[in-house]
């Protein structure tokens, strides 16, 4: 099996099956895949453990993490969300702000209708694996219709070939329906409150178009035949971008119902991207390599970020600059002329997401919890890096 390279498989270094949280003076251990049904834990030190992603909903905040923990902000302090699972959860979308999403490990998206409150699951990672049996099979049947009604050796090795791939997919789903459920999703867009796309590891790709009732696999829509990680998706209207491992990189111009591979500027993996004012495109990745497009992902511009660290995150300022956060604390400001402003967080933390407040001022999620610039290092955060630099 090949190892995951992700922005959370770097940053937790391996999800493990156990999961140990402590709970007021007690802690409470959940094993196996209990934490995908297991509610998250109340913790009093969650805005000091991992959070992946945050993100606005009107004046709210909201932020997503490990343990399958949810903190909402509203005016003071922030809140822990009610969820009924425990997994990692990887990223958070909202439609309006009542409708959001998030993604997690073992197959799980879970849902909101308050705002970010309280959080249920809508597909597990059990379901995920009776989806794609059911679509992989309905692929083979079709491929064998193709094959009875053509005589072409090249379309005959061809169609041969990819029932061989399909058959060593319903294969490993088997074996994993026997395990259980693995395959993590990354990232998610809700393009509005019925229609959201999910992506994962292996190429999963999923949408709903009834927000989140039913899901459906999508993944043939898109050219991956290596089954490559997807790490994030973006947009603007119908204007929709997937990056991912090994340099790839997707558009649609129809709000997802086509979509084009890339040429991409970069083999090594993509972990993050985004759409700023002027509608370029802005993708990056592995070892500080970042890019951005003027004309829809259809040429790149090498951006000379001064930096070696793994980038995870962006987004665009009010004042038209670009922020793009990443590895050892470290948050690149890059002008309308591609120069870059190098800060470095004191926590020297692994960062994964980031949102602007007010102009200058800047929440940040990752190893460390919630992080801010200004730099405002709690007692909290200072103990929670001095622990996670002492078990290197």
């Amino acid at each position: 099996m090949r190892l995951s390279l992700t922005p959370i498989g770097v940053l937790l270094g391996a999800i493990f099956s156990t999961t140990v949280l402590a709970q007021d003076s007690d802690t409470t251990t959940i094993t196996d895949y209990d934490v995908i049904s297991a509610p998250a834990l109340s913790s009093d030190r969650i805005k000091s453990e991992v959070l992946i992603e945050v993100t606005t909903v009107g004046a709210r905040l909201v932020a997503v993490g490990a343990h399958g923990n949810i903190i909402w902000k509203e005016s003071d302090n922030w809140e822990q969300a009610k969820v009924d699972t425990s997994v990692l959860l990887t990223s958070v979308a909202f439609a309006d702000e009542d409708n959001g999403w998030a993604t997690g490990h073992h197959g799980v998206i879970i849902k909101t209708e308050d705002g970010g409150k309280t959080w249920k699951r809508q597909l597990d990672g059990f379901e995920l694996m009776t989806l794609e049996k059911r679509y992989f099979e309905q692929r083979i049947e079709k491929l064998k219709e193709e094959l009875e009604s053509t005589d072409d050796e090249d379309v005959i090795g061809e169609l041969e070939w990819q029932l061989e791939e399909l058959q060593f997919q319903i294969s490993n789903i088997e074996v994993a329906q026997e395990e259980g459920p693995s395959k993590p999703f990354l990232d998610l867009y809700a393009k509005d409150n019925q229609t959201v796309f999910a992506i994962g590891a292996y190429g999963t790709f999923l949408k709903t178009e009834n927000g989140g009732e039913n899901w459906q696999v999508i993944s043939s829509r898109l050219e991956n035949p290596g089954g490559y990680h997807l790490n994030t998706i973006f947009g603007q209207g119908d204007d929709l971008y997937i990056v991912g491992e090994a340099g790839l990189a997707f558009a649609s111009h129809d709000g997802g119902e086509s979509w084009e591979t890339l040429d991409s500027p970069y083999r090594g993996s993509l972990f993050g991207g985004h759409i700023d004012a002027g509608g370029r495109v802005w993708i990056y990745g592995l070892r500080g390599n970042a890019f951005v497009s003027d004309d829809k992902g259809q040429s790149f511009t090498t951006v000379d970020t001064g930096t070696r660290v793994n980038l995870s995150a962006g987004i665009n300022t009010e004042n038209g600059t670009q922020l793009i956060v990443g590895h050892s604390g470290t948050i690149l400001e890059v002008d309308e002329n591609f120069k870059v402003k190098k800060r470095t967080h004191p926590s020297g933390s692994v960062m994964t997401d980031i949102i602007e407040l007010t102009d200058g001022e800047w929440i940040m999620t990752g190893r460390s919890g919630l992080l801010h610039w200004p730099a405002k290092i709690t007692e909290a955060e200072a103990m929670a890096t001095a622990t996670q630099q002492g078990a290197k």
